[in-house]
């Protein structure tokens, strides 16, 4: 069965077990918000193609992951935004290292600057901003 049969059948009663589970991954994968979210950023990400990485998750996960995986790329959305600012932000050195801000000053400016960013403001855009706002107040 190639991709193109997929979903355009409901008679699995001549299939196997891993056939019909494959169908049911597929209708998964294939759904507009799982390829607009997770499939063709992941996928330029890992320099592959997204049938490539279509694959890689049919392989490597059952039915309760995929069925669970969207809604938890939506909630770690904001998580991962943050670790990118604390990298991009330098706040490792300026928390972590020299202890110039707390942990709780960091947490506020990462969850300002990611709070833009899911609001619609461009991630450079953010992060300059994000600069400038740092800056100012370490020179307070």
């Amino acid at each position: 069965m190639n991709r193109d049969d997929i979903g355009k059948t409901d008679d699995t009663s001549h299939m196997d077990e891993d056939e019909v589970l494959r169908i049911m991954k597929m209708r998964i994968i294939e759904s507009y918000r799982w390829k607009l979210d997770i499939i063709e950023p992941i996928s330029r990400e890992l320099g592959i193609s997204e049938e490539e990485l279509e694959e890689i998750l049919i392989k490597r996960l059952d039915m309760a992951s995929l069925e669970a995986l969207h809604p938890r790329y939506e909630s770690s959305q904001h998580y991962c935004i943050k670790e990118k600012l604390h990298a991009d932000l330098r706040l490792c050195w300026l928390s972590d290292v020299m202890n110039i801000l707390s942990e709780e000053e960091t947490e506020k400016i990462k969850n300002k600057i990611a709070a833009e960013i899911l609001n619609g403001k461009s991630y450079q855009k953010a992060l300059e901003d994000g600069r400038k706002d740092l800056l100012e107040y370490l020179m307070r």
